[in-house]
């Protein structure tokens, strides 16, 4: 069943297991059971697909600042605490935040301890969601709706365009909204349902009820929206309604757990440091609830009763817990983390440190378009770095080569092919529709890096491997003079690989002109290079055959040198937004033929 379902099915399975309760009873009038569950399920439709088109815009529309907000995640616990909250306030769900975190974690981009901090901030940033569905002004849902709707289609601009679909998923928010209360009126006076609910006055089955729910739908907005709703037509009491927000933010650890199968072990203490961080500052409140409603009772109204409003009350109790909590724990991460690490002691780490293997990309997190593509340029730098190798390694070769070294050399392309299909797969898992043009243009010159990579990976490990293996078939090496030439030369072409790769990881323009800027030096040595070559000819056959593999080893270098440049053009391209250079593969093909 697809996730956007889940919470609506449930919702349906609920409203016929509990409406009809009492059904028997001679004295109790019939509800329009069929009507009350088209008009719930209708509203929860509405309210999931409101919020999805809200989180998707305001996604979007972050863009670069999303990005920004994660690369400062991991300076201090309070910058990882607020970086955390903003990016929950961005995408509109914690669930997200925190499949990111495990993501990050997995991948070695973050460090566990300062996980737990971002994932306090998420629970932060989770109540400004509360807050918005809160507001009843679904009498004027329809004017949100409308206007949305005309900035989405008349829009000549995307970002504007994207306004308009976060104004129109605002509107079918809160007409969804009020849908759901009005489908849910009739229980107002139905004995049954009030009976059934006067039993969730026990905090702790309120919380299990919640935390269950949560748990099965994977989306605490739902619960959330739910119980406003409840509150909203008087059927659901305010310290009901807080034992209820209490088990949504322990249902919702269960995402987290899900997204750790088949991660390493830090990425399953981050997902324990969200259990443990809900659970503990449960366990705290539990026993103030009714104080925390009269702290909230006073925030919200006063003290005055006639203006009370408890569906505004749930959402500030939701804000003062979580916030609380944040307060309360954030000083004692360095001991939580190391409370973790003992539950779940480290795997012994025996892979290669530059393995072929993807480290960065994970599918799950293509539901955060703008962080998965700092994942995507992370992943292109880890298969530079192996690329690098592989060059370093065929020099070695040049100078020296053996048959042991060849075959090892050539081993190494199926890595490099099967890591730059990866990235190429990951790219094609992000929706277009969900990313600006200039993320876009960012997007399909990394491709175009990836690559280029790919290409100098098969240049050294099939190419050049293939040529040397033809020296020793003939027994007829070059000079020790032309083959120091060559090396200089393959020299030249791996440094500006590597200054290129630098300059594409950090943005720098300048390193990347750099590195256009040798082509005299390189054009200088490659022409010394092939006047040695040819100053050696001799009159034998296997002389001329020599001769042949030396111009075409040359030429590959050459070659390389040539990816090196093009790689710099990418980069030069990226900081500056602008499209892929002509002569480069085309990164929607290579998309193609990933899927």
């Amino acid at each position: 069943m697809p996730a956007f379902l889940k919470p609506i099915f449930a919702s349906a399975v609920l409203l016929v297991l509990t409406i009809p309760v009492a059904r028997a009873a001679d004295d109790v009038a019939p509800l329009e059971t069929w009507s009350m569950l088209v008009g719930l399920v209708g509203g929860l439709a509405l309210f999931l697909y409101g919020m999805d088109h809200l989180a998707g815009a305001l996604k979007t529309l972050a863009g670069a600042r999303l990005r920004r907000v994660l690369s400062g995640m991991t300076r201090n616990r309070i910058w990882a605490a607020v970086s955390g909250a903003v990016i929950t306030g961005l995408v509109q769900s914690s669930s997200v935040t925190t499949v990111l975190v495990v993501g990050f974690v997995s991948a070695g981009l973050m460090p566990f301890a300062q996980s737990i901090a971002v994932i306090m901030g998420a629970n932060m940033g989770s109540t400004l969601t509360a807050q918005i569905i809160a507001f009843r002004v679904d009498a004027i849902a329809p004017l949100f709706i409308a206007i949305g709707f005309a900035m989405t289609m008349l829009a000549d601009r995307k970002r504007f365009s994207l306004i308009g679909k976060a104004v129109l998923g605002m509107g079918m928010l809160f007409f969804g909204m009020g849908m759901m209360s009005d489908a849910m009126e009739p229980l107002r006076t139905y004995a049954p349902f009030i009976d059934l609910m006067s039993q969730m006055s026990n905090p702790f089955l309120a919380l299990l009820v919640a935390a269950a729910f949560t748990a099965l739908v994977q989306s605490s907005a739902a619960t959330m929206g739910i119980v406003i709703v409840l509150a909203g037509q008087g059927l659901v009491p305010l310290e009901s309604g807080i034992a209820l927000i209490f088990g949504a933010n322990i249902g919702t650890c269960v995402t987290a757990l899900l997204v750790t199968i088949g991660k390493n072990r830090d990425a399953l203490r981050t997902a324990l440091g969200h259990i443990l961080f809900n659970v503990v500052g449960v366990v705290i409140w539990l026993p103030f609830i009714d104080q925390l409603a009269r702290l909230v009772e006073v925030i919200t109204t006063g003290r005055t009763p006639e203006s009370t409003d408890v569906a505004r009350e749930i959402a500030n109790a939701h804000t003062i817990f979580n916030v609380a909590n944040v307060i309360l724990m954030i000083g004692f991460i360095p001991w939580i983390a190391r409370l973790i690490e003992k539950l779940v002691p480290a795997e012994v780490d025996t892979e290669p440190r530059l393995s072929p293997e993807p480290k960065y990309v994970m599918h799950e997190l293509t539901v955060a378009p703008a962080a998965a593509l700092s994942l995507l340029r992370n992943e292109v730098v880890h298969m530079g770095d192996v690329v690098i190798d592989v060059v370093r390694r065929g020099r070695e070769n040049l100078r020296n080569p053996t048959r042991a070294k060849l075959e090892k050399l050539g081993e190494l392309d199926d890595g490099v092919d099967s890591l730059q299909d990866a990235i190429a797969l990951f790219a094609a898992k992000l929706p277009r529709a969900e990313l600006l043009p200039g993320d876009v243009n960012r997007m399909q010159n990394e491709l175009a890096v990836s690559n280029h990579l790919e290409a100098v990976g098969d240049l050294i490990s099939e190419e050049m491997v293939k040529l040397v293996g033809e020296w020793l078939d003939i027994r007829h090496m070059p000079s020790a003079e032309s083959r120091q030439k060559m090396a200089e030369l393959y020299e030249i072409a791996e440094d500006c690989l590597k200054q290129s790769m630098t300059a594409f990881t950090a943005e720098d323009i300048e390193a990347a002109n750099h590195v256009l800027g040798r082509k005299a030096e390189f054009a200088a040595k490659l022409e010394a290079t092939l006047r040695k070559v040819s100053d050696e000819i001799g009159p034998r056959d296997i002389d001329i055959r020599r001769y042949r593999i030396e111009v075409a080893m040359v030429e590959r270098v050459n070659r390389l040198y040539e990816r090196a440049r093009r790689i710099a053009h990418a980069t030069t391209a990226i900081k500056n937004q602008e499209e892929p250079a002509p002569d480069e593969q085309n990164a929607a093909s290579t998309i193609a033929d990933a899927m």
